[in-house]
This record gives structure tokens, C-alpha cells and sequence, in this order.
């Protein structure tokens, strides 16, 4: 039962940035429900939430022993912005090729 409190609250401060970004009238929050709907019905169920908060916490779990530390959530949060930093660089790059 603390695991899926844990799971969920994790989740849920996920979460909140994008309904966050997608008031903000960005597609943000479009692509991030649409990645939480695994069976694409237009429907996040419990089942779907629960899978994707469980690889949220795979992806924050770094030593892979069930449990996040505060420094293991650091740096995975790191490991994600650059990522996306990465991935944003990259988009800028091709459109700046297309134009």
C-alpha cells in the first residue's frame, strides 16, 4: 500500500506540470495524455495510470532497489532535462534546415 501512495504521489507531481502547460494553451499536455493513454480510447483508466507511474518510478529508482532516494530524484530530473534539452536542440536544428 506505501508503494502505490508513493507511486501515485510521484505521479501526481508529474503530472500537475503538464495540466499546468496545456492551460497555457501549448500541446504539452496533449502528447502527455495521449502517451498515459496506452490504448489510445481517449481514457486514462487506473490500470493505465498506475503503468505509467510505475515506469516514472523505474526512471527515478537509478540503483534499481525499489525505493527513490532525494538524491536519485535529483538526478534523474537532471537526466530528463537533458534529454529534452537534447531533443528541443535537435527539433530547432531541423527547422531552422527547413526554412
Amino acid at each position: 500500500m506505501r508503494k502505490l501512495l508513493m507511486l501515485s504521489a510521484l505521479a501526481f507531481v508529474f503530472t500537475v506540470p503538464v495540466a499546468q502547460a496545456n492551460q497555457g494553451g501549448g500541446n504539452k499536455g496533449g502528447k502527455m495524455f495521449e502517451r498515459h493513454d496506452i490504448n489510445g480510447d481517449g481514457v486514462i483508466t487506473k490500470s493505465e495510470f498506475l503503468e505509467s507511474a510505475e515506469k516514472m518510478f523505474a526512471k527515478l529508482d537509478l540503483d534499481g532497489n525499489g525505493e527513490v532516494t532525494k538524491e536519485e530524484a535529483v538526478k534523474a530530473r537532471a537526466k530528463m532535462r537533458s534529454k529534452f534539452q537534447e531533443r528541443k536542440q535537435k527539433s530547432e536544428g531541423q527547422s531552422t534546415e527547413e526554412e
